[in-house]
C-alpha cells in the first residue's frame, strides 16, 4: 500500500510530491483497468469534468478518444505535469481548472457527460461522502469514482436521488515506488517523513527493496475500489444496464430509494 503524509490534503504536499508521483506513475499500471473500465461506456464527444486530474492520467486518454475535458487540478506543480503531457501528445481538448473541488460552486458547474473523480474526494475539506454528494447534486448523467478502500469514510449506498449504481469493481492491485537508485529512496523516505533517515532507517530502507527488471522497487499493493453510477430516467434503463454489466444483483427495491 502506497503510504500517506498527515498532510496529504494540502495542495503544498501535491507540489512537492509530483515528482514522486511522476515516477511512481512511470513504473507501474495502476490505472490500466481504471482506464479500460472508463473505455467501456464513455462515447466521444461527452464533456468530462476530472476531479483531482493530476498530471492527466485519465483526461488525456478521454481526450484522445475525443471527450472533452474540464481537468480540475489546484497543485501547481501537478498542473506542470499535466501541462507537459498535453504539450507532448498535442492534445487540443483539455481545459485546466486551478480552482479545487470545494471551490466550485454548484450554479457554475455546466451539466457534463460525465464526471470522474479517482483517489481525489478524500482529499477535499469536505470529506468523503460530503464530496461525493456534491457531484450528484450537480446532475452529471455519469459519476465515476475510485478510491483506495481505506479512504472511504463510509459504507458506499446504493443509490443517491436520481442515479442507480451501475458496476462496481474491488480488487488487489499493485502499487510499487520505483527507483533509479538508493539515494531516491532515503530521499523519498526523507519527503515523507520530513527528516534524514538515520543508519539504523537507512538499513531498514534498504532491507525493503528489490531489485527487479533493471528497476529498485519498494513493493507494494493497493486495495482498490471503483465505482459507477448513471442518472436514472425510467425502470427499463435501468435493469437494461444491469443485463449489460452483468455483475450487478437487479433489485427492484431499491431503483426509487435515495440515501441523502
Amino acid at each position: 500500500m502506497r503510504e500517506q503524509n498527515c498532510g496529504i490534503a494540502s495542495i503544498d504536499f501535491w507540489d512537492r510530491n509530483a515528482k514522486w508521483y511522476e515516477l511512481w506513475l512511470e513504473h507501474n499500471r495502476y490505472h490500466g483497468r481504471i482506464i479500460e473500465i472508463l473505455n467501456s461506456f464513455v462515447k466521444p464527444g461527452w464533456k468530462i469534468l476530472d476531479i483531482g486530474a493530476g498530471s492527466g492520467v485519465l483526461s488525456l486518454p478521454l481526450a484522445e478518444k475525443g471527450c472533452v475535458i474540464t481537468a480540475l487540478e489546484p497543485s501547481a506543480a501537478m498542473r506542470m505535469l499535466l501541462e507537459k503531457e498535453i504539450s507532448r501528445k498535442g492534445v487540443k481538448s483539455i481545459k485546466i481548472d486551478s480552482r479545487s473541488w470545494e471551490n466550485i460552486p454548484l450554479n457554475g458547474i455546466k451539466k457534463y457527460d460525465l464526471i470522474i473523480a479517482s483517489n481525489s474526494l478524500h482529499l477535499t475539506f469536505y470529506g468523503f461522502m460530503t464530496a461525493l454528494k456534491k457531484i450528484f447534486l450537480s446532475d452529471a448523467s455519469n459519476v465515476f469514482v475510485v478510491s483506495e478502500k481505506q479512504f472511504i469514510e463510509c459504507p458506499i449506498c446504493d443509490n443517491f436521488e436520481g442515479y442507480s449504481l451501475f458496476l462496481t469493481d474491488k480488487y488487489l492491485i499493485e502499487s510499487s515506488n520505483a527507483y533509479h537508485c538508493f539515494e531516491e529512496a532515503f530521499e523519498h523516505w526523507s519527503f515523507k517523513n520530513q527528516r534524514f533517515p538515520d543508519k539504523e532507517e537507512k538499513d531498514f530502507i534498504l532491507s525493503e527493496l528489490v531489485y527487479e527488471n533493471g528497476h529498485i522497487l519498494k513493493k507494494g499493493t493497493a486495495e482498490v475500489c471503483v465505482y459507477r453510477w448513471g442518472k436514472i430516467n425510467t425502470i427499463d434503463n435501468f435493469i437494461h444496464e444491469n443485463l449489460r454489466r452483468g455483475n450487478n444483483e437487479i433489485r427492484r427495491d431499491s431503483f426509487y430509494s435515495a440515501v441523502y
